[in-house]
């Protein structure tokens, strides 16, 4: 009898948890904008959205290798849990965010929730870009609708059960995501304020960096650790770096800008992609994030 009170009583508490996890996650859709309907903005606005957008790598990813920028379609190997394909963000009505207003792709950036109110998957790394301040996703939004819409239906997603299930992701919420904007540290100075914004932010660089558990989260505990992403090792970038020749704030920043470092050599896989985006955003943005990754790791030297 003792048995069976407590078997109710635990599955009574599992079922209130997941009650109140939907509860908590739950969005309703937000109403769609009038079709070709642009937002305001200026030219420098424009400018800052697409080198916002190089920081995120965002073409890379939403990208096919035959396909249009943008489009969506992109395989992302979430294994062990499956294949999911990238979405259109270009501004097509039907199969892109052409009706989606800046309240819905701003909750998408900060929550994981798309317009019809369905929780993403963690694959598009809002954990790191609910960072991102609302001028800046102001910015990145008016770059993306001034694209060119391209009608491509992406392929439905292939993960296994129960992954496959998105009201998983209420739990998972729950659990991982941390959301709100990250407090300057005043004992820094601000370019290192400035890379820590765009490395945790919309960098996403612990994405590739940093190991995942069991549920597919970051391990905070062993932040930028190194972590093997689509076959490919992201090396650490923490303390427990090692390597015969120690990197410099100078170095790192020529290598995240153009790929190479004759002390250091060539970037392959995802991170010479990485690199071919950050060759289009400033010397400003790029030596910020040089300067923090760099005090990630006690071996590196001054400049």
């Amino acid at each position: 009898m003792r048995l069976r009170a407590v078997l109710i009583g635990t599955l009574s508490i599992g079922i209130l948890l997941v009650l109140a996890g939907l509860a908590w996650s739950w969005r309703s859709a937000i109403e769609p904008i009038s079709p070709g309907a642009k937002p305001v903005a200026d030219a420098k606005t424009i400018r800052l959205g697409a080198e916002l957008a190089t920081i995120g790598n965002c073409s890379d990813c939403h990208t096919t290798k035959s396909g249009a920028p943008y489009a969506g379609g992109r395989a992302l190997d979430a294994s062990p849990y499956g294949t999911i394909y990238s979405s259109n963000i270009t501004p097509d009505p039907e199969t892109g965010i052409g009706k989606w207003s800046e309240e819905a792709f701003r909750r998408a950036m900060h929550e994981g929730v798309d317009r019809e109110g369905r929780p993403l998957y963690p694959a598009f790394p809002y954990d790191h870009f609910t960072h991102a301040t609302d001028q800046d996703i102001h910015a990145l939004y008016a770059f993306l609708m001034s694209q060119q819409a391209v009608r491509s239906t992406v392929p439905p997603n292939d993960l296994k059960f129960p992954f496959n299930i998105r009201l998983l992701l209420a739990g998972w919420k729950i659990l991982f995501l941390k959301q709100g904007s990250l407090e300057p540290d005043n004992s820094q100075s601000p370019e290192w304020n400035r890379g820590r914004y765009l490395v945790e932010g919309l960098g996403h660089c612990g994405s590739c960096h940093t190991p995942r558990n069991l549920f597919g989260a970051e391990k905070k505990n062993s932040a930028y650790a190194g972590a093997v992403v689509e076959g490919w090792r992201g090396p650490s970038l923490n303390s427990s770096t090692f390597t015969p020749n120690k990197w410099s704030v100078d170095q790192l920043a020529e290598y995240l800008s153009t790929g190479w470092h004759k002390m250091h050599g060539a970037a392959a896989g995802p991170m010479a992609d990485v690199a071919k985006n950050l060759s289009q955003a400033s010397r400003e943005n790029v030596q910020a994030m040089a300067v923090y990754i760099a005090s990630l790791s006690n071996d590196s030297k001054a400049p």
